[in-house]
């Protein structure tokens, strides 16, 4: 049996099928680098869920202490408000014993001259 095959047409049958081939392995070979960047990026998940509820843990007791320092805060300018009131409370007391001393020396100073014109 003779073979009718163009010898020619064989060569390209067999370099048609060893390109093919080599595409195979190829493309199996990038699916499975695929699958394993896509392997790699889910085993990341349940890390970045958890970093995610830690910030969220952070975040609440940040708001907490915000909250906190909001009512020190008022707490604070209340004190100086009332502080502001007794200092002025206090400047208005001293001016009140500073002109309570000059009118008592003014009416010592008139009973000394009245004295003095009733003997006089």
């Amino acid at each position: 049996m003779t073979s009718m095959i163009d010898p020619a047409w064989k060569t390209l049958v067999e370099r048609k099928h060893l390109l093919l081939t080599e595409a195979i392995k190829d493309l199996e070979h990038r699916r499975k680098n695929s699958l394993s960047a896509q392997q790699e990026e889910l085993s990341v998940i349940p890390k970045l869920k958890d970093d995610v509820t830690k910030l969220q843990d952070e975040v609440s007791k940040l708001q907490d202490v915000i909250a906190s320092l909001k009512l020190d805060k008022i707490a604070l300018e209340e004190k100086i408000d009332s502080d502001e009131r007794v200092t002025s409370l206090e400047k208005e007391r001293d001016y009140y014993r500073k002109e309570s001393t000059r009118l008592n020396a003014a009416v010592e100073s008139m009973k000394s001259k009245l004295d003095k014109k009733l003997r006089g």
